[in-house]
């Protein structure tokens, strides 16, 4: 009697269900939806449509162009940051925390897929399974392997997201498998941030003005702590601002914990900081980004290589890289500023009304005692 052949690898691979059932937590970014398709695929089922209907998000570069004219001149967006700005608006207003976004480090606009359940049990290895498959399928696209995963319109989308992305040259195909990065999306956090501020937005606004500041400036707590007074990061940072303990002793007091706290104490010497940084960097775009990776070596990189706007930080060598944070700060303000402007339109159903109870409550934010 004749025995049956083996299963190959890729073929075992893709019968194991447990295998399966991670990638299919996995929305790759060619399967996206019409409107048109999610009307009818959700019909009847209004929670689950409302909720997939704002994924289309399909008016990224209409948004872009600011057609009510509601951004300061400070914080237009121009031509060369629109790409990164296209990713942090989708971030910051389509993508809620329970969604992991893939995507190239270096190009964040070319996004692979999204994971779902990143707050459920087991996200972790959900997420390197979806990692490992997507890395074997994008080889297969550029012609690295001979695995058999594909169908003919993924390999077609893959390549072209690889084309988009660089080329379908080893070398890059190769620089793209290790830039692969995931990025939480901050939809539910935004919202909540946009909640918290309304009671504190007039006084930090005045502040600013008072020093002649665009107000585009006082949109930074958005992206360094969801607009939350009580926010605590990894490295010790607290509070609105997130000032770290030497700039907040040089800054606000000395010694006394409770003022670094302040949200407009934080405020003052926030609008203290970017007057200085701007006084000696060329533009409002160089200051934002000083305020992440310090005004002495954003000085001394533009300096040191003619660096006059944020889009030319790309053109530096990688061993002066200002790491994905540097290189995308800025791009994360305005796009806070945009959503924030166009909030009655883009989250125009999804804003309660003002609740002094909530303004400083979010449960996806961790507050704890800070220790010195």
């Amino acid at each position: 009697m004749e025995s049956s052949p083996l299963l190959s690898p890729h073929e075992v691979l893709k019968a194991n269900p447990v295998r399966v059932g991670y990638w299919q937590k996995f929305n790759p970014s060619w399967e996206q939806f019409s409107l048109l398709e999610l009307e009818r695929r959700f019909q009847g089922n209004a929670t689950h449509h409302k909720d997939n209907w704002s994924l289309a998000f399909t008016d990224l570069d209409k948004l872009m162009e600011d057609p009510s004219n509601r951004l300061e001149s400070e914080f237009k967006i121009p031509a060369g940051l629109r790409g990164r700005v296209g990713f942090w608006l989708q971030v910051f207003g389509r993508y809620s925390s329970d969604i992991k976004i893939v995507h190239d480090k270096r190009n964040p606009e070319i996004i692979f897929g999204t994971i779902s359940g990143a707050n459920s049990y087991g996200a972790e290895r959900t997420e390197r399974f979806v990692l490992k498959a997507l890395k074997d399928r994008i080889k297969e696209a550029a012609g690295l392997s001979e695995t058999q995963l594909l169908s003919d319109l993924e390999r077609q989308s893959l390549r072209s997201l690889l084309e988009l992305a660089g080329g379908l040259d080893e070398k890059n195909v190769r620089r793209i498998l290790r830039d692969l990065r995931t990025q939480t999306g901050q939809r539910d956090h935004f919202l909540a941030g946009i909640q918290r501020s309304q009671i504190l937005m007039p006084q930090i606004e005045a502040i600013f003005a008072e020093r002649g500041l665009p107000l585009g400036l006082t949109r930074i707590p958005f992206v360094e702590s969801s607009f939350n007074p009580n926010a605590f990061s990894r490295i010790g940072a607290i509070g609105l601002w997130q000032f770290v303990r030497e700039t907040a002793k040089q800054m606000i007091h000395r010694d006394s914990v409770e003022l670094w706290r302040d949200p407009i104490a934080q405020s003052k010497a926030a609008a203290k900081l970017l007057q200085l940084y701007r006084n000696v960097l060329p533009n409002w775009g160089l200051a934002v980004t000083a305020y992440n990776s310090g005004v002495g070596r954003i000085r001394r990189l533009s300096q040191k290589y003619e660096v006059e706007t944020v889009e030319d930080f790309q053109n530096i060598p990688i061993k002066e890289d200002l790491g994905f944070a540097g290189r995308n700060f800025f791009a994360e303000v305005l796009a806070v500023n945009l959503l924030e402007q166009y909030k009655d339109i883009i989250f125009e159903h999804e804003l309660s009304p003002f609740e002094s109870h909530i303004v400083f409550k979010s449960p996806g934010i961790k507050e704890r005692k800070q220790r010195f």
